[in-house]
């Protein structure tokens, strides 16, 4: 039983790296889009953009039978950083 849990274990920590990896290209995306914005004097948050987002990942969220809400709570903390590294 314990060498299923330290094997389990070893795969969340696989797919940490993944998420990580994932999230990494993410902010090198944000930081070119936000070298855009400044460029056209664009403002950093865009609030309609935004609700796109959160109200995409929601719905893909039921195509993986994971719960919107919380999948929605993550991506306002992604979108949150992401927003930050473009200022």
């Amino acid at each position: 039983m314990l060498d299923e849990l330290q094997v389990l274990r070893k795969r969340i920590d696989e797919i940490d790296v993944q998420i990580l990896k994932v999230l990494s290209e993410r902010i090198i995306v944000c930081r070119k889009i936000g070298e855009h914005k400044k460029q056209q004097n664009l403002p950093i948050r865009d609030q309609t953009r935004e609700q796109e987002v959160y109200s995409k990942v929601k719905d893909i969220a039921v195509e993986f039978q994971l719960e919107p809400v919380q999948i929605e709570r993550v991506y306002r903390e992604i979108v949150n950083m992401c927003s930050d590294i473009q200022k």
